[in-house]
């Protein structure tokens, strides 16, 4: 299956919320190397498996067998539409999100600076 996003930063669960449009972002702060922070965000998450940090992260469509697995391993439904399955892992799934499309934006915000997706409580 295609990439949807690659880096070779470093990643970390930034902010999940169940309220709100279940939403989740990740973020990579801007560093001495990289002068622009980025983040990553999914609303209308059905349900997740992921690790707290990722150095460096490939983020592709799940295959049809990972659908299956997702969803008989775990009982959450991705065939629904509009869900979407995503995969941490190029070789083997690492993680996943199920929920709407992945949106990514890079940016000079700061640490605690508020996301471009808009205020997430906690995050300002």
């Amino acid at each position: 299956m295609a990439d949807i996003f690659r880096s070779e930063r470093t990643f970390q669960v930034w902010h999940y919320t169940a309220a709100h449009h279940d939403r989740l972002l990740l973020r990579s702060t801007a560093d001495e190397a990289n002068h622009r922070r980025v983040d990553l965000y999914v609303e209308s998450v059905r349900g997740l498996l992921l690790e707290s940090l990722y150095r460096g992260i490939v983020i592709r469509e799940g295959t049809p067998e990972e659908v299956r697995e997702v969803e008989s391993g775990y009982g959450i439904p991705v065939t629904s539409e509009p869900v979407y399955l995503h995969v941490i892992g190029e070789e083997r799934m690492r993680g996943f999100i199920v929920g709407g499309p992945l949106q990514w934006h890079e940016d000079y915000g700061g640490f605690r600076d508020p996301s471009h997706f808009g205020p997430l409580p906690g995050t300002a």
